[in-house]
């Protein structure tokens, strides 16, 4: 369990690379980094809070 807490914030940087593949294909590199950071950062805060409620 320790283990899934310290890998947690890579979830972060994964979807910003994969937001950055799919706006290297449509063309728009920035709008889709930034749509994937901003998921990144969603997923993370919910999977931290969903963590806690566990405890």
């Amino acid at each position: 369990m320790a283990k899934k807490k310290k890998n947690l914030f890579l979830i972060i940087p994964g979807f910003l690379f994969i937001g950055l593949a799919i706006g290297i294909q449509t063309k728009e590199l920035f709008k889709q980094a930034a749509v994937g950071l901003i998921v990144g950062l969603i997923v993370y805060f919910f999977l931290r809070y969903r963590n806690n409620l566990n405890k």
